[in-house]
């Protein structure tokens, strides 16, 4: 795929596409709740379709499938079942972890795999804190999936989470749901609160405290979810309208939880002019995030940052090649565990178009320039670096040559279209 550099400024008002953590937790949350949930500007994607597929191979239906509304109904969780074969959750992490923590509960046998990629990811991370609960879960030795969990009656506790991810906290706290007492999770860093806000609006009894949150168990109510927009989708367009002279981006409609907008405060630290606009303070705040170019200057990001813009680092690691000065990624570890590994890949690929980056164990170092060149690159069959090497070639000396760019469509499939639209505003 060959892509050119934009010859405009990027100004539009845009709608960026359903947030895929918070659509992902509507649909698998759907479980719980005897009743119709409604979903409304849901995401459409591949990731999403595994999770629907998921609840339905349990028991819930899906009544209504239209662009943007979604109905599911499920019988209660009492009324589910065992899923009648094994559970593919295709590239999704955040299918086969939530999941865990719901089939925890569940009697029966339940066997969740994934594609190449996420049966290379590590999943002891959630099979440990949930083995010491007293669910019955394995995965293969190296703690990879396939997990077969032999779901049914498990304890409360106290879960201390060595590693900061939302994804295990969450399925920690689904497991509790069904637990035969609370259940509370310690976390050294706090990360995204989407499920702790989802549980309090669908009635759980839930409590949270500094580092610390814990759930009784107990069923939950079916309600009606307007997705905001997804901030991390949005972040690939802020980057353009922050690197384009001239240009001025509102995105609208777009979730603005305090843990999800890290990307925008470093944006704004950078030097580009970021305003925030709240709208709608629950169940998750959602508002719009205005962005204008300025004098963009390199940033330091350490381990306390990191988990509020794990996904958008790729873009901080483009942001600094055009920054002034010297720009540093410490603490991501995390990074090499995702579709790719996020370090690596984007490392070699900013290399490619002559950025002076360097790898570190935990991140990168990345030296300001005034230029990009062209060349070939790749998405490692990550959608995230695909998107970012895309923004990358719009703000290029030369046309770029994208390898791999298909995997955009597990988390945004209309991203070119929006590409080519918003290029021509």
């Amino acid at each position: 795929m060959k892509l050119f550099p934009w010859t405009r400024p990027l100004v539009s008002r845009f709608r960026p596409p359903g947030d895929k953590s918070i659509t992902h937790r509507a649909v698998l949350f759907s479980t719980l709740a005897e009743g119709a949930v409604e979903i409304y500007h849901p995401l459409d994607s591949l990731d999403i379709a595994a999770s629907l597929r998921l609840v339905q191979s349990v028991g819930v239906e899906l009544i209504q499938h239209q662009p943007d509304a979604w109905v599911l109904r499920s019988p209660g969780f009492d009324k589910l079942h065992e899923a009648d074969d094994v559970i593919n959750c295709d590239n999704s992490g955040t299918t086969i972890r939530l999941a865990s923590g719901i089939l925890a509960g569940l009697p029966g046998l339940s066997v969740l795999t994934g594609d190449n990629s996420l049966r290379r990811r590590p999943m002891a991370r959630v099979i440990d804190p949930l083995a010491r609960l007293g669910v019955d879960i394995a995965g293969r030795d190296a703690g990879l999936a396939p997990l077969v969990i032999k779901g049914g009656v498990h304890r409360g506790g106290v879960i201390a989470l060595p590693v900061a991810s939302a994804q295990v906290k969450s399925a920690v706290l689904l497991a509790g749901m069904t637990a035969s007492q609370s259940v509370t999770v310690q976390e050294k860093t706090p990360t995204r609160d989407h499920t702790e806000r989802f549980l309090h609006a669908m009635g759980a009894n839930i409590s949270v405290a500094a580092g610390q949150i814990t759930v009784e168990p107990g069923r939950l109510h079916p309600i009606a979810v307007t997705v905001p927009g997804d901030p991390s989708s949005a972040a690939f367009w802020a980057t353009l309208a922050a690197l384009l002279p001239g240009s001025s981006l509102v995105i609208e409609q777009v979730s603005v939880n305090p843990g999800r907008v890290g990307f925008y405060q470093v944006l704004q630290k950078m030097g580009a002019h970021v305003e925030f606009r709240l709208q709608r303070p629950d169940p998750d705040p959602m508002g719009e995030i205005v962005v204008a170019p300025g004098q963009l200057t390199g940033v330091s990001i350490g381990p306390k940052l990191v988990p509020s813009l794990i996904d958008e680092l790729p873009l901080i690691g483009l942001l600094g090649a055009l920054a002034h000065g010297k720009t540093e990624v410490r603490g991501a570890e995390e990074l090499r565990f995702k579709e790719s590994d996020r370090i690596h890949t984007t490392v070699v690929n900013l290399q490619t178009l002559g950025v002076e980056i360097r790898e570190l164990p935990d991140g990168f170092e990345v030296w300001g320039q005034n230029f990009l060149r062209g060349g070939v690159v790749d998405a490692y069959g990550d959608h995230r670096i695909g998107m970012m090497l895309a923004i990358a070639a719009a703000v290029s000396q030369e046309p770029l040559e994208l390898l791999g760019g298909d995997a955009i469509a597990i988390s945004y499939p209309k991203f070119f279209s929006d590409y080519q639209r918003l290029a021509s505003v």
